[in-house]
C-alpha cells in the first residue's frame, strides 16, 4: 500500500491506491483547510479551492482536475506542484506539504 508523508506534521499513513490527499488528513488531524475554511469548503467536491497543498512526486498521482487547473492557475506558476487535496489520487508513496500553519 503506498504511503502518504504529511511532511509539515511528521505524520505517516498508509493508504490504498486510488485513495485521496483529504480524507487521511482530515483523519489523522492534519490541517489542510486554513481559518475559516475549516467549516467554509466544499467538503472533498473540487469547488471551493481551500484545501491546496504542494505533492511531490507528482508521478505518484493523477494528473491535474478540470477544477484545479481553474483553483490553482496562478499558484502553479509558483509551485508546479500544488494540488487540490481532494482531487489528488495516490498511486505511490507522496509526499504532501500542507499550507496552514
Amino acid at each position: 500500500m503506498p504511503t502518504i508523508t504529511y511532511v509539515r506534521e511528521n505524520v505517516r499513513v498508509e493508504v490504498p491506491e486510488g485513495d485521496t490527499v483529504r480524507y487521511p488528513a482530515l483523519e489523522n488531524d492534519v490541517p489542510i483547510y486554513c481559518g475559516l475554511y475549516k467549516f467554509a469548503n466544499c467538503h472533498g467536491n473540487g469547488f471551493c479551492g481551500t484545501d491546496r497543498v504542494a505533492v511531490s512526486p507528482s508521478t505518484n498521482a493523477n494528473e491535474l482536475s478540470f477544477m484545479e487547473k481553474f483553483w490553482l492557475r496562478n499558484d502553479l506558476k509558483k509551485n508546479p506542484n500544488m494540488r487540490l487535496a481532494c482531487q489528488v489520487r495516490v498511486h505511490g508513496d507522496l509526499e504532501v506539504e500542507t499550507q496552514c500553519k
